[in-house]
C-alpha cells in the first residue's frame, strides 16, 4: 500500500536545512530531517539526541541551527522524555527549557503548553510524533508514540490534559501525525498486535494485517481513530503520509539502520 504525502504538508529547504511543515498549523513548527546540522558518522547531520553516540557540542549546535531556521528561542526548547509510556505534562514558565538547558523534571512522552515562545519538541526515527494546536485557545502540544504508547492511549490522554488543564477546545483542536514508519514497513511478530488488542480491544482490528506468520500494524490509522474518538473533527486530524523507512534517504529509520542513527524532532511553538 503506497500512501502519498498529505496535500497540506510542505517540504522546506533553506540551504542544507530541510524540514517539513503542515499548512493547517499556523504557528511555528517543523518535522526535521537528517539534513542541516554538523554531526558526523551515523549521526550525520542534524541529530537532536544526546543519547545517540554524538558529541554534546554537535547536538547543541544542531539545536541552535534549528532555532535559527524556524525562528524560535533556543534557550526555551523544552523536551519530552521518551520512555514509551503515557504520562503527559503541562509546561509552565517554571519548566521552560527543561531537557536542553535545565534538568528534566518529568518522565513524559507528551508535553503541552499555553506559553508563548516556548518550543516543545518530541523525537522520532520511526515512532509517531504528533503536533497539536488549538487556534481558538492558542494552546499546543507534542506527543511521542511508539506502538506501546499508542496502545496505552497517549494521544487520547494528551487531548484530555489539554482540555482539562489548558481549556483547549476539542472541536477546534488540530493534530498532525508526522513522518513515521507506515504499515507496509512495520512488520512485527504476534506479540505486538496481541498487546495492542489487549489494551485497545477490537478498535485495532481494521489496522492490523496478517501476512503469513508476521503482522503489519497501521500506527497512523490507530492514531487517527483515537484522536477522532477523543473529540477532534475528522478534518482536523492530518496524517502526513510520510514513511521514515521508505524515505530513509531523508529520515533516520530505526529499523532501516538497526539502531545506528541520529534522531529527528517534531517541534511546535506558540
Amino acid at each position: 500500500m503506497v500512501i502519498s504525502m498529505h496535500q497540506s504538508m510542505c517540504r522546506i529547504q533553506r540551504g542544507p536545512f530541510v524540514y517539513y511543515t503542515c499548512r493547517r498549523l499556523p504557528v511555528r513548527h517543523a518535522f526535521t530531517t537528517k539534513s542541516g546540522g554538523v554531526s558526523t558518522g551515523h549521526c550525520e547531520s542534524l541529530n537532536l539526541g544526546f543519547n545517540r553516540g554524538d558529541t554534546e557540542e554537535n547536538v547543541r549546535e544542531n539545536y541552535r541551527r534549528l532555532a535559527q531556521a524556524v525562528g524560535v528561542d533556543e534557550k526555551r526548547f523544552t523536551l519530552t522524555k521518551q520512555i514509551h509510556e503515557t504520562e503527559v505534562s503541562v509546561v509552565t514558565e517554571a519548566e521552560a527549557g527543561m531537557g536542553l538547558h535545565r534538568p528534566m523534571a518529568w518522565q513524559s512522552d507528551a508535553i503541552v503548553t499555553a506559553l508563548p515562545d516556548t518550543p516543545l519538541i518530541g523525537f522520532y526515527a520511526d515512532c509517531v510524533v504528533t503536533l497539536l494546536y488549538d487556534p481558538e485557545t492558542h494552546t499546543a502540544g507534542v506527543c511521542h508514540a511508539g506502538w506501546r504508547g499508542m496502545a496505552g492511549g497517549i494521544l487520547s490522554k494528551t487531548v484530555d490534559v489539554m482540555a482539562e488543564k489548558l481549556g483547549t477546545r476539542r472541536e477546534s483542536l488540530r493534530a498532525v501525525l508526522g513522518p513515521s514508519i507506515r504499515q507496509e514497513c512495520f512488520e512485527t511478530d504476534a506479540d505486538v498486535p496481541e498487546a495492542m488488542e489487549k489494551q485497545l480491544g477490537a478498535l485495532v482490528h481494521p489496522y492490523i494485517q496478517e501476512k503469513g506468520v508476521k503482522f503489519h500494524v497501521d500506527l497512523q490509522g490507530i492514531g487517527v481513530k483515537l484522536l477522532r474518538d477523543a473529540g477532534l473533527s475528522p478534518e482536523n486530524v492530518i496524517d502526513s503520509g510520510i514513511c521514515t523507512m521508505c524515505h530513509s534517504d531523508e529520515f533516520w529509520s530505526h529499523r532501516k539502520t538497526n539502531g545506528m542513527r541520529g534522531v529527528q524532532g517534531g517541534m511546535i511553538c506558540l
